[in-house]
């Protein structure tokens, strides 16, 4: 074959459902889109909020005066911040309502409607028991307050005989609320707080549990319309008016879906995850078409979380996303993508070990999403616990802030620091702290226990302290005086970590965590090009690469692939090529590699690094025989 040149292009999207050599599009990829057919490096991220006490299990924000009012549901708390328009976080309040049913599989679900009555919008939020299963008929609880406030959400009463575990949602001006038995009702006109009064109503449209609502353009005018999705069915709910107000329809049935959060509304077409394909709804229920990786996401996610699984969508790329929990993962570590614009699929992995909720916000034109990783603060020394000993000689009688304890226990993991330089009770002790094992009711009881067991000081002059980490998997501990004389001074408790961090995505191109700023990588692998090879039983060498990106940072491309579709990969060194050629030979890349299957990858993992892909050409000729027939 004499040497001739070719496009690196393949068709857009990453395939990852049958063989590589199968196909004609890209093969592999990591933060990447597509735009124009061509790949692109998806944007960055930073951090927006790092105190979230617990794990977000819902997550909701609202926009007003230039200020996002988040707030986030854990299993046992709902907090509260804002943004401004730079993504500055405020303090994090806590607005968790006293009556809130404490519970482990916790999840929320948020929607804001307006109060007539008061002349207010308020944040209406649902918890319930879901995250072991969709299918959960016990619990459910829905509080409400200002959207803007900080005070605590006040309780809203159901009628007899309804319940909530399933959600609510805002269908102006009527707030419903859904659960098991397929159970709907809604609240009085203009009144959420009013589940019993004249005007509200309630109904049972199917026969199992409703999962999710949302509202859609349906009725005649501005009359109120909603979609419901159940178990295994989609109805949609329409106003009427008179003494029924609502009546509902049953759209589709033998359908289903993934999670209370899989369901994303893109310019009013409804698209979602079930449990072995994925919908949409344009006024009738389709399935969506994907070849790509429809294996590759119910093969591998780990259906005993699949719970977690939540989407978003990110307009201007056409994008919809679905987080999910991938193999044995417990929490959402990687997602898939259907780029609606481009008719594509593909798939990226999360950052800093995964996403647990969130979703996209008009205000930053991108998605706002929490972590599931806490980064943990050292011991702040102005954070103490008052702790002294009395007559430590009879026995073991510890104060802690004023009240007699039998013995101050130290949990493992955690850090004290025990000042040695004062006593509230007497002469300051001149002997170190020990701790012992066993707690038999005298001050030296027991067997002494050293490890992580720090001096500093000498004990009784000025600044000396005993410092204390306990390491897990350490036995309880206890501590104790060696000698008759006074011991007292402060106990540092372990200090607030900064807790679940909050980011906001589609910021430039790399992770800014604070000061610290990281690099992304971001690479895309071509689809097999040995189809350039015609008419001979050799290998396809290539020569040359002519790099044609709008690029910022140096990009490095490797060629792999392999003797035949059952041979190992055989991958070759890495080139690198600069984003602005200063001499001649930076301007191509030279190799020489050959493979019978051969693919070539490129890649971005500079801080500043950005790329979008142009006409990238390729030199190659004939390589070696080969052996196969």
């Amino acid at each position: 074959m004499p040497i001739q040149t070719a496009v690196l292009r393949s068709n857009p999207g990453i395939k990852r459902d049958g063989t590589k050599f199968e196909g004609d599009f890209y093969t592999d990829g990591q933060w990447v889109r597509w735009q124009r057919g061509l790949p692109r490096k998806m944007g960055g991220f930073k951090t927006t909020q790092k105190s979230l006490q617990e794990v977000s299990r819902g997550f909701s924000t609202f926009t007003q005066m230039m200020f996002v009012y988040c707030h986030s549901g854990g299993t046992s708390s709902l907090e509260r911040f804002t943004l401004d328009g730079t993504g500055n976080s405020s303090i994090v309040t806590d607005r968790t309502p006293a009556t809130l049913t404490v519970d482990d599989h916790n999840y929320w679900m948020f929607d804001v409607i307006y109060d007539s009555s008061t002349n207010q919008n308020y944040l209406v939020a649902h918890v319930s028991p879901n995250g072991d299963c969709i299918c959960n008929d016990q619990g459910g609880q829905i509080f409400y307050g200002e959207v803007l406030g900080t005070a605590v959400l006040n309780p809203i009463t159901l009628p007899a005989n309804t319940n909530v575990t399933g959600g609510i949602v805002s269908l102006h001006p009527y707030l419903f609320y859904y659960g098991t038995d397929g159970n709907i009702g809604w609240s009085v006109a203009g009144d959420p707080t009013d589940l019993s009064g004249t005007g509200s109503g309630v109904a049972r449209v199917w026969g199992q549990k409703i999962i999710k609502g949302l509202p859609m353009r349906a009725g005649s005018g501005t009359a109120p319309a909603g979609l419901f999705w159940a178990f295994d069915a989609v109805i949609r709910a329409t106003f009427v008016g008179g003494t029924t107000i609502f009546q509902f329809d049953v759209i589709a049935t033998g359908t289903s879906i993934m999670s209370q959060f899989c369901v994303v509304d893109y310019d009013g077409v409804f698209y979602w995850a079930g449990v072995d394909r994925f919908y949409m709804f344009n006024g009738v229920v389709r399935e969506v078409p994907n070849s790509m990786n429809l294996n590759y996401f119910f093969d591998e996610i780990n259906v005993d979380a699949q719970t977690k699984t939540f989407g978003f969508q990110i307009p201007k790329y056409g994008e919809i996303w679905w987080c999910y929990p991938k193999g044995t993962a417990t929490e959402c570590t990687h997602a898939v993508v259907y780029n609606v614009r481009e008719n594509t699929w593909y798939d990226t992995e999360l950052p800093n070990e995964g996403r647990s909720a969130g979703h996209f916000n008009n205000s930053f034109a991108a998605p706002v999403l929490t972590g599931i990783k806490a980064d943990l603060l050292p011991v702040d020394p102005t954070v103490t616990l008052a702790v002294t000993v009395s007559n430590p000689g009879s026995g073991n009688k510890y104060f802690i802030d004023g009240v007699q304890q039998p013995t101050l226990t130290l949990t493992e993991g955690n850090t004290y620091r025990f000042d040695q330089s004062d006593s509230t009770n007497g002469t300051p002790s001149s002997h170190p702290l020990r701790l012992s094992e066993t707690s038999d009711g005298t001050h030296g009881g027991g067997t002494e226990y050293t490890t992580g067991v720090t001096v500093v000081g000498t004990p009784g002059s000025a600044g000396a302290y005993t410092e204390i980490v306990v390491p897990t998997g350490a036995p309880t501990l206890y501590y104790y005086c060696s000698v008759h004389s006074g011991m007292g001074g402060q106990a540092n408790t372990p200090a607030r970590g900064e807790g679940y961090k909050v980011w906001q995505h589609e910021f430039k191109v790399d992770e800014y965590d604070g000061p610290n700023i990281r690099p992304i990588k971001s690479y895309f692998e071509t689809s097999d090009l040995s189809t350039l090879v015609t008419g001979e039983n050799r290998y396809l060498r290539i020569t040359t690469i002519e790099p044609d990106f709008v690029q910022n940072k140096d990009m490095t491309v490797t060629v792999t692939g392999r003797a035949n579709a059952r041979a190992p990969e055989v991958v070759s060194t890495q080139f690198t090529f600069p984003d602005s050629a200063t001499e001649p030979y930076e301007q191509i890349v030279m190799l020489k590699e050959q493979r019978r299957e051969l693919r070539v990858r490129f890649e971005s993992n500079s801080v500043y690094g950005d790329y979008q892909m142009g006409q990238i050409i390729g030199h190659f000729d004939s390589g070696d025989g080969t052996d196969l027939g």
